[in-house]
């Protein structure tokens, strides 16, 4: 018998403590941010702030995604709990918890995930279709943008740098087959680096 484990209406931060605190695999929709259900496990949980370890349609971990907490719409215990822990444990995957992982603000996010991944995919908020990717590898942080070079989908580097501005950001993601594949190919950038124009104006 399936035991599903029922969320009560104690605020969406409430529901973020229990799924963290149990290890309850969730589902996760920000409608009005981005379409579609963020799967995965709750690992880091701040005020504003939340980190989830991706599961993949593959059920296989793949990454680490951090979100505001505000912008989540929906929130709910995965219906198919026992099956998704079930089918990570005979694969052999392990939920890994990034240490010391700061959820203060996009800054301290940022910072983190650098230090634990080469690339970082940072998610802005663009249009009327959600968020659009920008993968890269931090160099600076301002006041108000993490600075940042940018690699494209072909594995190439571009030659200068960007400024992503935090107030049109959706989330940032770190540490996922993708981005590892990225890495593989490309491998460190080389070059000079010259400014580029804030994300908010930048066209690729």
């Amino acid at each position: 018998m399936t035991t599903v484990v029922p969320f009560k209406a104690r605020g969406v931060r409430a529901e973020l403590k229990r799924a963290l605190d149990e290890r309850v695999p969730v589902r996760v929709e920000r409608e009005r941010v981005q379409p579609g259900t963020i799967h995965g496990y709750i690992v880091g949980l701040s005020r504003d702030f939340c980190l989830v370890a991706e599961v993949g349609d593959a059920i296989r971990f793949d990454g680490y995604l951090a979100i505001g907490i505000a912008d989540i719409s929906t929130l709910e215990a995965d219906p198919a709990r026992e099956f998704v822990d079930r089918a990570l444990a005979l694969r052999g995957e392990a939920l890994r918890v990034p240490a010391d992982f700061v959820l203060d603000d996009w800054a301290t996010i940022a910072r983190s995930a650098a230090a634990i991944a080469p690339l970082v995919s940072v998610n802005m908020v663009e249009d009327e279709d959600g968020e659009i990717s920008y993968v890269g590898e931090l160099v600076d942080v301002d006041a108000n943008a993490l600075v940042r070079r940018e690699i494209d989908p072909n594995a190439e580097w571009y030659p200068d740098t960007g400024a992503y501005e935090f107030e049109a950001l959706g989330s940032i993601g770190f540490g996922s087959g993708y981005l590892d594949a990225l890495w593989q190919v490309a491998g460190g950038p080389g070059g000079p680096l010259s400014p580029r124009v804030p994300a908010s104006d930048t066209v690729h």
